[in-house]
């Protein structure tokens, strides 16, 4: 995007509920609002350019012309007007306030009041001229409404026919590859992974020796089966990852490679590319390399079990939860795991990398989509082991692929003027930290500093907002975060797209065939590639945050009037942002943005609301008591009052 004399484009949004737009910029810390009147015939998700206009203490935007319209499906309830030929469809996404006009030859079989997705056919002068494309749903079915949030967020539900037809088309040709592969049947080998994966990504098998231990880290060999330029490849790559929700899983592949052909099923010969790393007693990698295998995995595990056994809850023989029975043998491989993720986390953290431990939410529903709970993900030191170990195979594999074109993941170092909101927030809390260098060592420290402080979640949600996001990116830079000059995604090729680009130049290269015209043909690609997996990701992310609302306003519609106890996690400039301990969390509104005077005043600089009128102050991670006034179903807010 490009911002020149005052003159941006960039992308624009609709907001929920509000009479205005704006558009988001990276280089702003709040959006640049749009109103009505300055923004022409722009609509959500547009790339517009705009003039930057400063009115009084704000900044606004004037929308000059449309760049680029969004090319994507926008769901409607479809209605018709009986005077004339024209249907009309009324917005089912309260942040649209228009309704939309279609010819009768476009309506496509559509009945009244049903759900339909539209596009844009062309756009004329004023009015763009659309097509019903799909018949959706009923409105008040509870997996319609979360399809509808899907498509809205430009995610696809089913597999067009063809990427499934070929899917199927796929040889399995085990039997020909375990003659020119490394074989590795024989090696005990395992999988560590939630109760409910379906795909298997990576399977580990460890070695130690008398002072040095051998690690081997393998990873399902997706680019086997799918090979570039196919439909399978195409469509992967508008996905770009699997979505994991409450209710179901929108997959990067289907099923039939992701749940079975590649999938690291146990005792089940499966093609992985393996990446063995030697290391000594003090972390220190010897050597590593990368090659294609087969693997017949000896055990499926999940986290808990895991724990279980390292922690002697479970013992020799005990059953485990997909049927086998527990072997000295395991519980030796496990305590080595243990072993030697403790050696690399301690040396780790003498090296100051930034470790946070947020616990995610965890949704649990009934058969019927019925909210049940809400409750923090089990965190076991179980899911560190693997956390390390991926770690450090991502870290190798970029290390040694370092001077081909190549995807790394990198985390840039914070903005300075962050490090200063960051500064006035600790004086707050009687922190006295001094940053010299401002680098990864200094937030290790200040993390460590808090670990006996009360408002210690608090504090490091706070850091956490202070640090940029992680990107993909062509060109290697230094991982802040994580305080590696070399870092890439290469663990993961079932479900994010980063892992499975770069599994097909690694295979590329060890198999001799990276000439350079192919190279250069990557090199050209692969800043394209990149952005699109990082804007895809944002998306993912919205998505995921938007059906954890839904379900949370179904969770809490039947509880109007009721009273809770609440924790003050975050404050912006309207809102107070409150969770309970069940990590739900939502806000109140304390000023109204259509008011012009306020009881409430806000400082964000130290994070506080302040009611002279009432003598009252809020701050960080103060327990407030609120009142659940009113629910707005469409919109996905829970409107809470203060008591």
């Amino acid at each position: 995007m490009e911002k020149k004399d005052n003159i941006i484009i960039w992308k624009f949004y609709q907001a929920v509920n509000w009479p205005y737009w704006f558009i988001e910029v990276d280089w702003e810390d709040e959006h640049i609002f749009v109103f009505w009147k300055n923004k022409k015939n722009a609509l959500d998700q547009d790339i517009v350019k705009a003039k930057i206009k400063h009115f009084k203490w704000k900044i606004e935007a004037e929308i000059l012309e449309v760049v680029k319209r969004a090319d994507r499906l926008i769901i409607w309830l479809f209605q018709k007007n009986k005077k004339w030929k024209y249907w009309f469809v009324k917005p089912f996404n309260p942040s649209i306030k228009n309704d939309i006009f279609i010819h009768e030859k476009y309506i496509n079989n559509a009945k009244k009041s049903e759900i339909v997705a539209v596009r844009i056919l062309n756009w004329w002068w004023k009015n763009p001229e659309w097509k019903i494309v799909e018949i959706l749903w009923n409105e008040k079915d509870l997996n319609s409404i979360i399809n509808w949030y899907i498509l809205e967020y430009w995610f696809k539900i089913n597999f067009p026919k063809k990427v499934i037809n070929d899917s199927r088309k796929i040889k399995n040709d085990i039997i020909d590859q375990i003659k020119i592969r490394k074989n590795l049947r024989q090696m005990f080998t395992f999988t560590i992974d939630w109760e409910d994966a379906k795909d298997l990504d990576d399977a580990i098998s460890i070695e130690k020796h008398w002072n040095w231990y051998k690690l081997f880290v393998h990873i399902a060999d997706v680019s086997h089966y799918v090979k570039s330029w196919t439909s399978i490849q195409n469509e992967a790559y508008l996905r770009w990852t699997s979505v994991y929700l409450p209710n179901k899983v929108l997959p990067m592949f289907p099923e039939t490679i992701s749940n079975n052909l590649c999938s690291l099923n146990p005792n089940t010969d499966k093609l992985t590319l393996t990446c063995e790393i030697n290391l000594d007693k003090n972390w220190i990698v010897k050597n590593s390399k990368i090659y294609e295998s087969v693997i017949n995995s000896n055990y499926r595990l999940t986290y808990k079990e895991v724990q279980e056994i390292y922690d002697w809850l479970k013992k020799v023989w005990e059953k485990l939860m997909f049927g086998w029975k527990i072997t000295d043998e395991l519980i030796n491989k496990i305590f080595i795991s243990f072993e030697l993720k403790n050696i690399i986390s301690s040396l780790r953290k003498k090296q100051w990398i930034l470790l946070f431990d947020f616990p995610e939410t965890k949704i649990v529903l009934d058969e019927n989509l019925k909210v049940i709970d809400f409750k923090p993900y089990p965190l076991y030191e179980s899911n560190k082991v693997i956390e390390e170990f991926m770690i450090l195979a991502n870290e190798s594999v970029s290390k040694k692929f370092s001077k081909i074109p190549f995807l790394y993941r990198i985390h840039e170092k914070p903005k300075y003027e962050d490090i200063e909101k960051l500064k006035k927030i600790l004086n707050v809390f009687w922190i006295k930290f001094n940053f010299v260098n401002y680098d990864t060592k200094e937030f290790a420290e200040l993390i460590d500093k808090l670990k006996y402080n009360e408002n210690k979640v608090i504090l490091e949600k706070i850091i956490l907002r202070t640090l940029q996001k992680a990107i993909y990116s062509d060109k290697n830079v230094w991982h802040f975060w994580l305080w590696l000059q070399y870092y890439s995604h290469f663990t993961s090729p079932i479900r994010r797209y980063p892992d499975y680009q770069i599994h097909r130049l690694i295979k590329y290269k060890i198999n001799s065939k990276l000439n350079p015209k192919l190279a250069n043909l990557y090199k050209n690609k692969l800043e394209n590639i990149a952005k699109h997996c990082s804007e895809q990701e944002i998306k993912a992310q919205k998505l995921e945050y938007k059906i954890r609302d839904f379900f949370m306003v179904q969770y809490y519609r039947d509880k109007i009037w009721e009273e809770f106890e609440w924790i003050v996690s975050w404050m912006i400039q309207i809102w107070l942002f409150v969770m309970l301990k069940n990590t739900a969390e939502w806000f109140v509104q304390l000023i109204n943005d259509k008011d012009k005077y306020s009881d409430w005043e806000v400082d964000l600089d130290i994070l506080k609301f302040k009611n002279s009128s009432k003598n009252i102050e809020l701050t960080m991670w103060q327990v407030v008591k609120v009142k659940l006034i009113w629910i707005d179903e469409k919109a996905l807010r829970l409107n809470f009052e203060l008591i």
